[in-house]
């Protein structure tokens, strides 16, 4: 597998979904649909396939590296090719203060649809990962299957949110709540069985979602 590299930039909560600037991509492959093209400027890819991080309002930078390696046995799990599902979970803390809000839920919408349209992003992201150490069926791995609930559940959000599933105010609120907490739950399950060790920030966020 070839190495890909994205340098994901997140906005504040207070500008949800305004454009970002111009973002500089270098890449030497076509990965899981990412299409890049090297060494140019793509806003609109990035902020596409980025939209629900951006939107959930992290000030932070993450690099997601996806690098070859001779064989599964060879690989020792590390933060640096798994933190995109890490900060995925974080910045769902913006998100459950805003669907706790029922006068947010149309700002959350506009994230959670934006997530849709490229909804398999993580865990196509999460399957590359644990590609590295698994030699067949990595995408039939317990881990991989997840992160693929948790991306089902942030995706059942829009429904709840727009009336579709006939809650509404505080009883729709209470219940997005309940599910944005299920999908931070099982991240946390993906991270403890990462293999990924000696971060304090995985092992913070594991206890505080169990």
């Amino acid at each position: 597998m070839k190495a890909v590299a994205l340098t994901l930039t997140f906005l504040s909560a207070a500008h949800a979904f305004a454009p970002i600037n111009p973002t500089h991509v270098t890449t030497t492959s076509v990965n899981h649909g990412l299409q890049m093209t090297s060494s140019t400027t793509n806003t609109e890819e990035i902020s596409r396939r980025t939209a629900l991080t951006q939107f959930l309002a992290s000030t932070a930078f993450l690099t997601a590296a996806v690098p070859s390696i001779a064989s599964a046995a060879d690989y020792v799990p590390n933060y640096r090719d798994m933190k995109q599902i890490y900060g995925l979970g974080v910045t769902l803390d913006s998100l459950k203060t805003k669907v706790s809000d029922p006068d947010l839920f149309e700002t959350a919408l506009d994230g959670i649809r934006q997530y849709n349209r490229d909804k398999g992003f993580y865990p196509g992201y999460a399957r590359n990962f644990i590609s590295k150490s698994v030699k067949n069926n990595a995408d039939g791995d317990d881990r991989v299957g997840y992160i693929r609930a948790a991306s089902a559940v942030i995706t059942s959000l829009e429904g709840l949110l727009d009336g579709s599933e006939g809650l509404r105010g505080k009883d729709a609120s209470k219940e997005a709540g309940l599910r944005v907490g299920k999908a931070q739950s099982l991240i946390a399950k993906f991270i403890k069985g990462s293999g990924v060790t000696g971060e304090e920030k995985l092992d913070a966020f594991v206890k505080a979602h169990p």
